[in-house]
């Protein structure tokens, strides 16, 4: 039954239609042979690679797979112990590796590589030892060469020389005074495989020689003279050594090309699977067809489909349909007018059903989702057979019957016309009987059919669905399109009426119409229209919907915006009411400095009036003395003091540098120096001249930077910077307030190639 199916939805046609993009001799078996397949993973597998070769067809164009020589016979041939090719193999043999080499050049180079490509370019063996191997001892013109042998080299050289000897010979004996009278035309001629010269029959007269042929008028006699037979015979000689040489060499070549044989048939496979694939994938291209997902059960979702067939012949004109079965829906009852389109919309199913099986892309749109079913059954047409006397209805019961006893379980049965040919009523209840049968035992039905009934059937049943062909009433013109949830009219009378049937027909037509069928049209009638009216209100509930939904998120994104807009604002507040913090500090600051300042200078003035000019605090330190320098907890001693007595210049170790009286205390002499002149400083080398406080707090970057500064100081260093960001402007302000307050700070400013580097020069 499933061969009838396969002619019943044209998947015999497509087949023949996908072997004409073939292009080479070894795929047309297995593309002859295409049927659905059963396993899923190796229907993916199949997608998969469809899908490469057609991303190769994409990008880089087809593979160059034209003008493959069939070389099946000329491996079976090898594969024959003490068989010996013909020159004209191995030309084959050599069009065949051309064609290997041609392939694997080009997939090696596509521009989406994938791992079906991989496999090829890792599949085909090029064989270069073979082809130059083939191209030394056979030429284009299927000729062995003379560098096949170094013997047939050699006899052929021979050969050459006693030929261009015979023909002087010969040339020398025609030039003779004497052979002038009986020589009939002036060319050497060769007759047997022996030189002669074409001479009157009176020849005997002038020379001696051997007649070999005649002209068919018996004119001319075709001699060879007793001076050449040596030579001719030595000629036959060569000849048939030649011979002899040519087989050897063309025994050896075979035996060399047997060695290859396996990696041989390994091509032909590699290219046998290459043009399968590029066969179906070139047909997926020109019908436009997308890779389904082939799922193992549920719903049959397959958007815009088109069957290729009709697309062949209405080309531009087809109309693509939808086809919709849901995961609970069981049954699609199609209905309509007749050349609606109800059997075109069945074969569609059936078919791309198939193709998704076969493991082929389908022409449709979007992603395709079409279940695995376990097998498809088609009844389409009229199964009547005159030799067996069967009615057409006896013969689509018949049919009928073998579908159900070899269906099973998660199968798709399509059947058209189900219930015809016979009395409407009984038609209709025993077609509504088979559809029962076929959902209890599992499957997915579709069906075709002009009975009210069983359209009645498809809204009383919740896993059934009736399906209208759409119909355009005014030009009485089918449209071709599936319209789901609603039932089609055949509209026989009103056809008849379009195509001006007389009117006394047609209301005599009306008349017969009994009461059941004009209730039944008015209940579907009636359903249609509250359908028609809910799908609105649908509409337009929907369309309320998306226009609430819409203004939700314009209220939400401007809510958003203000909420960003205050959290910006509040950010910029925050950072001036911060700036504003610090410049209070600052004048606070300074004010204290001031006032303490002034107090200072009120109490040394008060002591001067009690007790002459003040003294300063503390002990009195002069040149020679040893100092505690404060800021780095190392000693040294004093080598110069300025006139004021207020800034002094401390060596500690081999540095000196010059400190206000405030960083210094005096000390005893360490006890441990052997020596004046030089001191140790106990603190560590600063390893780079940059410092990074990025993402310190103030109070810690500023104590970071009194000691780096400290350091640098007894290194030496005369420059240095400080890397501390643009940022809030905080962290650089404090920086360069502290800068200007250290006394050894001569002068400092920012880089001039990043504002968040600071560079400090030391006096």
């Amino acid at each position: 039954m499933i061969d009838k199916t396969l002619s019943y939805l044209d998947y015999l046609k497509l087949r023949d239609v996908i072997l004409q993009f073939s292009s080479t001799p070894f795929s047309r078996d297995a593309l002859g042979d295409l049927r659905p397949l059963d396993d899923i993973e190796e229907i993916k597998r199949r997608h998969d690679r469809i899908e490469a070769v057609m991303d190769v067809i994409k990008w880089d164009g087809r593979v160059p797979l034209s003008d493959v020589p069939d070389i099946t016979g000329v491996l079976a041939r090898i594969a024959i112990r003490d068989s010996v090719l013909e020159p004209s193999e191995f030309l084959s043999l050599t069009d065949f590796l051309r064609v290997c080499e041609d392939v694997s050049g080009f997939l090696a180079k596509v521009f989406k590589r994938s791992a079906f490509t991989e496999e090829l370019v890792a599949g085909i063996d090029r064989l270069p030892v073979l082809s130059r191997r083939i191209a030394r001892s056979v030429n284009v013109e299927g000729y062995l060469e003379d560098s096949a042998s170094y013997e047939l080299s050699r006899i052929r050289a021979d050969l050459f020389v006693n030929r261009e000897r015979i023909k002087k010979q010969l040339e020398r004996i025609m030039g003779r005074e004497a052979m002038r009278p009986i020589i009939q035309d002036d060319y050497i001629s060769l007759r047997n495989n022996r030189y002669v010269i074409p001479l009157k029959p009176n020849f005997n007269e002038a020379i001696q020689g051997i007649v070999h042929d005649y002209s068919h008028s018996l004119k001319t006699s075709f001699v060879e003279s007793v001076e050449c037979v040596e030579l001719n015979n030595g000629i036959n000689i060569l000849v048939n050594e030649e011979k002899e040489e040519e087989k050897k060499v063309l025994h050896e070549l075979t035996d060399f090309t047997r060695g290859f044989r396996e990696a041989l048939e390994r091509n032909v496979r590699c290219l046998a699977e290459l043009d399968f694939f590029h066969a179906m994938a070139l047909f997926c291209h020109e019908f436009r067809c997308v890779r389904p997902d082939v799922t193992p059960s549920g719903a049959l979702e397959i958007k815009k489909a088109i069957n290729p067939f009709i697309a062949m012949s209405r080309k531009k004109d087809a109309v693509p349909i939808d086809i919709v079965m849901k995961e609970n829906e069981k049954v699609m009852i199609i209905s309509g007018p007749n050349a609606g389109g109800k059997t075109a919309a069945l074969k569609t199913i059936g078919l791309l059903s198939l193709m998704a099986k076969t493991g082929l892309f389908i022409p449709a749109a979007e992603r395709p989702v079409v279940p695995l079913f376990s097998n498809v059954f088609a009844l389409i047409g009229d199964e009547q057979d005159i030799s067996l006397e069967l009615s057409s209805f006896t013969a689509h019961m018949y049919a009928i019957k073998d579908l159900y006893l070899n269906a099973r379980e998660n199968e798709l049965v399509l059947i058209d016309e189900i219930g015809g040919n016979t009395e409407p009523q009984e038609a209709s209840a025993l077609a509504m009987g088979v559809i029962d049968a076929f959902v209890e035992k599992g499957c997915r039905i579709v069906v075709t059919t002009h009975l009210n009934l069983i359209k009645a059937y498809g809204y009383m049943k919740e896993y059934a669905m009736n399906v209208a062909t759409s119909f355009d009433t005014t030009n009485m013109k089918p449209l071709y399109q599936l319209v789901y949830g609603t039932a089609g009219y055949s509209n026989a009378i009103n056809v008849a009426r379009k195509i001006d049937v007389p009117r006394v027909i047609i209301e005599k037509s009306y008349t017969y119409l009994n009461e059941q069928e004009f209730m039944l049209n008015d209940l579907i009638t009636s359903l249609e229209e509250e359908k028609t009216k809910t799908a609105e209100e649908r509409r337009e509930l929907a369309k309320v919907k998306e226009e609430a939904r819409e203004r939700l998120k314009v209220i939400r994104e401007k809510k958003d915006e203000y909420l960003r807009k205050w959290e910006d604002k509040a950010r910029e507040r925050l950072l001036e009411l911060e700036i504003e913090v610090d410049e209070i500090k600052k004048e606070v600051a300074k004010k204290e400095r001031t006032s303490i300042t002034k107090s200072k200078d009120r109490i040394r003035s008060l002591k001067e009036k009690l007790g002459g000019p003040a003294k300063e605090v503390g002990e009195d330190i002069r040149i020679g003395d040893y100092v505690l320098v404060k800021t780095l907890g190392s000693k040294g001693y004093v080598v110069d003091v300025d006139k004021e007595g207020s800034v002094f210049e401390v060596a500690v170790g081999n540095v000196r540098t010059k400190l206000k009286r405030m960083f210094i205390s005096k000390t005893v002499e360490d006890p441990n120096r052997v020596s004046r002149d030089r001191s140790e400083i106990n603190v560590e080398k600063t390893e780079q001249r940059d410092l990074k406080i990025i993402g310190m707090r103030v109070e810690e970057a500023l104590k970071t930077v009194d000691t780096f500064l400290d350091r640098a100081v007894v290194e030496g260093t005369s420059q240095v910077r400080i890397v501390h960001g643009v940022g809030t402007g905080r962290l650089m302000q404090a920086v360069r307030d502290r800068l200007a307050e250290t006394p050894y700070v001569r002068a400092f400013h920012a880089d001039e190639r990043n504002a968040g580097v600071t560079i400090v020069e030391f006096a």
